[in-house]
């Protein structure tokens, strides 16, 4: 379609034309809902939100645009409600402009491939393709409830409320009525401060620069919100000049870690060179707000995060370069260089660590003191009061109280599957369970007996064990949750029965580590970190 003197055109042959090649082209136009398996609140995904391609203001919301969801800042209670992710059916295409809808708690998204309105009242999505995809939105101030006009690669079309194709002839509204998109060059004109500031506000404590990438204003003109390519969101008050970082999301996209303290969770990053890393305190209401980097240039000294333990205001980070001791209350870092560190497990005076050189302990004094002979890689951990069970490529072995060497009990050399490569370790109240890339294994802690079954299939190569002693809903003793590159799963032990919940239908990712916080179950994958509703997730 064509602009004609202020109209679009609307001749019947070209939107016929128009009709029939968005049914041959793009069949796959619907209003698309959210999946009746999961209610909002029962799965979460946290992913980096730092990216922000759009931005939209309401008198009540902000919406933020993301390359890895919506985000959604409630300006009365000054809090992030829950994000919207590709779980929720958030568009797979590049979002290239929003606009907040003018009768509803929702808002409209232009995309490369067409335009999507996600009502935050009722948690819907409705989206539509457009040849070309979408360039801009606008509004007429004087009719928002009819519909929006959007710029294709044909011009400018309007969309009426309910519709899926923008073909209908309506005039644009004059210059003096149309509700667009605000440019951040407009919006920085309007605030200068903001410009004066803009190297500070876009400059982080690594030193990482960033660019404005989206604005919005305020209905009321009280605010203004910037988004950026790194920095997430930026709130301005035009009037005093008053600014602050609207932060929310983790660190980088791939969860690598995750490890459960009071109150919430902390996740370590498993990114790539170049991206942000460090460590992410994400709380039960998923605030996401504080990360710690490190400082300067250098920063968090390791990029991929594979093991967390949260033992009092210390965290312990096992790296591609070792281990790292984070103070939680202080932020201070400690690198202990080490091997392909695979495992880690409290110790009385600080932490065992499994690595590529075998068995280490170190101490809060920071002491690195290698432990036993051990002979070959240390590949899980389980500690039960003073001993320490220890997993190795050539089976289970136990480390008894008051000694230095790491032996096979005979209860475990009686039992061949106890020989093959233990990948995962876990204990559940007194119970052992091992796992190895066959095997699933628990002993009897009364009996010392090991009975033994296959691994599930469906769950692909075992991550991570966590272990969940509360009851499931339904009835019965605890059980263990298995991590892995296909799927999580919960074996409850005592009826020998599985739930398994795979990618991508329930998880978005594999799945590189799993804690249990009761009502929680908080996944790390390679999509983010993805928050269970316990009771949901075993249903």
């Amino acid at each position: 379609m064509r602009q004609t003197a202020g109209r679009v055109d609307g001749q019947t042959a070209g939107v016929a034309v128009l009709a029939a090649v968005l049914l041959a082209v793009y069949p796959s136009i619907r209003l698309s809902v959210q999946s009746s398996r999961w209610r909002p609140e029962e799965r979460v995904l946290i992913s980096d939100f730092s990216a922000v391609e759009a931005v939209a203001a309401s008198p009540f919301t902000v919406f933020a645009a993301t390359t890895h969801g919506l985000t959604i800042y409630d300006r009365q209670t000054r809090t992030w409600r829950l994000p919207v992710t590709s779980l929720e059916g958030y568009p797979a295409a590049r979002v290239r402009v929003a606009l907040a809808d003018g009768v509803g708690d929702a808002v409209w998204l232009g995309t490369a491939e067409g335009w999507a309105r996600y009502d935050a009242g009722v948690r819907t999505w409705e989206q539509g393709a457009v040849p070309g995809g979408v360039a801009s939105l606008m509004l007429d101030a004087r009719d928002q409830a009819s519909g929006i006009f959007v710029q294709g690669a044909f011009g400018w079309g309007f969309l009426p409320r309910g519709a899926l194709f923008p073909v209908q002839d309506r005039p644009l509204p004059p210059p003096g009525q149309r509700v667009t998109p605000l440019d951040p060059r407009r919006a920085l004109a309007q605030a200068p401060f903001a410009e004066a500031m803009r190297a500070l506000i876009l400059t982080d404590a690594r030193l990482a620069s960033y660019r404005f990438t989206a604005a919005a204003r305020s209905p009321d003109r009280s605010e203004l919100f910037f988004g950026s390519d790194g920095a997430g969101v930026v709130r301005v008050d035009p009037a005093t000049g008053e600014w602050n970082r609207l932060v929310f999301g983790l660190i980088a996209t791939r969860a690598g870690a995750v490890a459960a303290a009071p109150g919430g969770v902390w996740v370590a990053s498993a990114g790539r060179v170049g991206e942000r890393r460090g460590v992410t305190w994400v709380p039960v209401d998923l605030s996401a707000d504080t990360t710690i980097e490190g400082t300067g240039t250098l920063g968090f000294p390791c990029v991929e995060g594979r093991r967390l333990l949260a033992q009092g205001r210390s965290l312990w980070v096992a790296c591609e370069r070792g281990i790292v001791r984070v103070d939680a209350r202080s932020s201070g870092i400690r690198l202990f260089p080490m091997d392909a560190p695979a495992a880690l497990a409290p110790a009385p005076d600080g932490v065992w660590v499994g690595s590529a050189r075998g068995l280490f302990v170190v101490t809060n004094h920071d002491q690195l003191v290698s432990v036993g002979q051990v002979g070959q890689p240390v590949l899980a951990l389980a500690a039960v009061r003073e001993s320490l069970w220890v997993g190795t490529p050539g089976g289970l072995a136990l480390l008894a109280p008051g000694t230095n060497d790491v032996v096979v009990p005979p209860g475990v050399a009686e039992q061949p599957a106890l020989r093959a490569p233990i990948v995962a370790l876990t204990l559940l109240a007194d119970t052992l369970v091992a796992v190895t890339p066959e095997q699933l294994a628990w002993r009897d802690p009364a009996s010392g007996r090991w009975t033994v079954l296959r691994t599930r299939a469906e769950l692909g190569r075992v991550t991570a064990l966590a272990p969940d002693v509360t009851s499931p809903a339904n009835g019965g003793g605890g059980g263990v949750w298995i991590a892995g590159t296909s799927g999580l799963g919960f074996w409850d032990i005592g009826r020998a029965t599985f739930r398994t919940l795979t990618v991508p239908l329930d998880v978005p990712a594999p799945v590189r580590d799993v804690a249990v916080d009761p009502p929680y179950v908080w996944v790390a994958t390679d999509s983010g970190l993805v928050r269970f509703a316990r009771d949901a997730a075993l249903r």
